[in-house]
Parts: structure tokens; C-alpha cells; sequence
């Protein structure tokens, strides 16, 4: 049986990078994946169109408090809030003629 060993290496070995966003090794020139590397980019995008769309969504809302009431919904007169059409009585006691 042979006994023989492997020399050690004069130059240590190049350790392969680990991605700082995922966590696994790239063989990428700077480390990180490609993809790794646009998310990271995207995020201040990403972030910048949702404080948008909770502010248009804000918005809307309070034009839907403005606008008319919806054609299934009526208006009670005494207290001022939008019911369903086929509702006899309001919560204020507002009972609606006709029905």
C-alpha cells in the first residue's frame, strides 16, 4: 500500500465570495450575484411606489367620502349616512317613506 500525500500548496487556495444579500457562494468578479445585486438596487424604487400607492389609496378615499352616493346606497336624511337601498330603517331611527 502507498502512503503517499498530496504536497501542500504553496499559495493557499482562493476562497470563493459569499453573496452578502443571499448568503451563497458567487463566482461573480465582485461577489455578488447579478441578481442579488438588482434587487438590492430595486429596493429604494420598490419602497418609493408603495409610500405612492398608500398615498393615492388615502387619497381615494377621502374623494369617495366626497362624491355621491353609489346607486345601491341612499342617503338617510335625519343622520347623513349611506345605507343600503333595501333597508327599511336607519340606525338613528329614521324610518324611510314608501316601503
Amino acid at each position: 500500500m502507498n502512503n503517499n500525500k498530496k504536497p501542500t500548496p504553496l499559495i493557499p487556495g482562493i476562497s470563493n465570495k459569499i453573496c452578502p444579500i443571499c448568503g451563497e457562494v458567487s463566482y461573480s468578479r465582485d461577489g455578488i450575484h447579478p441578481q442579488c445585486a438588482m434587487i438590492q438596487a430595486d429596493e429604494p424604487r420598490k419602497q418609493q411606489i408603495m409610500e405612492d400607492r398608500k398615498e393615492a389609496a388615502k387619497n381615494k378615499s377621502k374623494e369617495s367620502e366626497n362624491s355621491e352616493p353609489r346607486s345601491w346606497n341612499k342617503k338617510c336624511p335625519k343622520c347623513g349616512s349611506e345605507l343600503h337601498v333595501r333597508r327599511k330603517e336607519c340606525d338613528c331611527g329614521h324610518k324611510f317613506a314608501g316601503v
